[in-house]
């Protein structure tokens, strides 16, 4: 019988929850994402596909959190950037309304996690291909983003 490792639970509790702050405190403004001119994409999409993409980076954190807070510190610059854009994001869309800056933040979160990606190569490369769909994710979100800003 496999032991329970605690630390690993915990691990992974603590960064899904910490992914999971904006969405607590940065509330969607709905009445305004609904008036803008875009490709429409059921919320729930949204919802379902961020909450996947959070448990993936969170199960790669905390299965090699150990490598990557003692020896490869420059994922976790990528991730911590990739982190705040995302929140950036949330702040300049749907709080301000600022769809030029949301656009960049995307730019920088696809910019951040393709290189978190190509680091987590070197470190796990079983393990780099649970980024792989956050890499995509965020392609396509910066690709909703620019027609967003174009179209309105």
């Amino acid at each position: 019988m496999k032991k329970i490792n605690f630390r690993q639970i915990f691990t992974f509790l603590l960064f899904f929850g910490i992914y999971m702050l904006p969405y607590i405190f940065i509330p969607v403004d709905k009445e305004f994402y609904n008036s803008l001119n875009k490709i429409n994409i059921p919320p729930i999409v949204f919802i379902i596909v961020w909450t996947i993409l959070y448990l993936l980076l969170s199960y790669v954190l905390c299965k090699n959190f150990d490598v990557i807070f003692k020896d490869k510190r420059r994922v976790l610059v990528y991730l911590i950037i990739n982190y705040l854009s995302n929140f950036l994001f949330m702040v300049f869309m749907f709080k301000f309304h600022l769809l030029f800056w949301a656009f960049v933040m995307c730019i920088f979160s696809f910019v951040s996690i393709l290189f978190c990606y190509m680091e987590m190569v070197l470190i796990n490369k079983k393990h780099s291909y649970l980024i792989i769909p956050n890499v995509i994710w965020s392609l396509f979100g910066t690709i909703l983003s620019i027609v967003i800003y174009l179209l309105n």
